[in-house]
């Protein structure tokens, strides 16, 4: 699945000399948590989000004490900047990471996790043409049709023994699959209660079991000085 399969095509966007407060009454207008930033040419080239907003004079009702100019850093300015700024080009974030409309929707919900961020502009050919965010994601996850395994208690067996090597590494000789009447359980040693976990949770998100029974030993691996 690609992002052009997920994402939201009318994209509400705002311009950098727009001001602040436009910003905040889209936002809210909208119910969305962050605008892409578009220049006169039609390129993302920041974003202003709820976060960017956090720190804003606005909600501050006491001045801050001043400082002594030597003290003042560069990191003080940028803040300053950000909070005191009236247009949108001083408080977006200017590093932007965006994606492209081939690709993988897999991918581009690793980025939103890795970087924490909650969406990520769709371009194509430098131009904006959608957005992804974390609700699209969630979309994905609610919609994904369940895996179903083949009627009969072989059939059934060889797919968890397919699932089970494919998935976790794990060999027949390792762990035992055997299904009576749609109920698998599962016999052998495994190294830690974690693996047995994850084992449980592979064989339960499989449609059409009639139950699981976990006779798996948890020896862990000890060693040798």
């Amino acid at each position: 699945m690609q992002a052009r399969d997920i994402m939201t095509i009318k994209v509400v966007s705002i311009s950098p000399v727009a001001s602040v407060r436009h910003a905040v009454a889209i936002m809210l207008q909208n119910q969305i948590s962050g605008l892409p930033v578009i220049d006169d040419h039609g390129r993302v080239c920041g974003m202003v989000t709820e976060g960017d907003l956090l720190l804003r004079r606005e909600v501050r009702f006491a001045p801050r004490p001043a400082r002594a100019p030597e003290l003042i850093s560069e990191i003080d300015l940028e803040r300053y900047i950000g909070s005191n700024g009236w247009c949108v080009a001083d408080i977006m974030s200017q590093d932007v990471i965006v994606a492209r409309p081939d690709s993988e929707v897999s991918d581009i919900a690793e980025s939103l996790q890795v970087h924490r961020i909650k969406r990520l502009p769709i371009v194509e050919d430098e131009r904006l043409v959608g957005i992804v965010s974390r609700r699209d994601i969630l979309r994905v996850i609610a919609e994904a049709p369940t895996t179903i395994l083949p009627r009969g208690d072989d059939a059934i067996k060889l797919a968890v023994r397919t699932r089970l090597r494919s998935d976790l590494g794990l060999t027949s000789q390792k762990v035992q699959v055997s299904v009576r009447n749609g109920q698998v359980t599962l016999d052998g040693q495994v190294e830690s209660e974690l693996k047995r976990r994850a084992i449980k949770v592979l064989v339960e998100g499989l449609g059409g079991i009639a139950g699981y029974k976990d006779c798996l030993l948890v020896s862990p691996v000890h060693s040798q000085d």
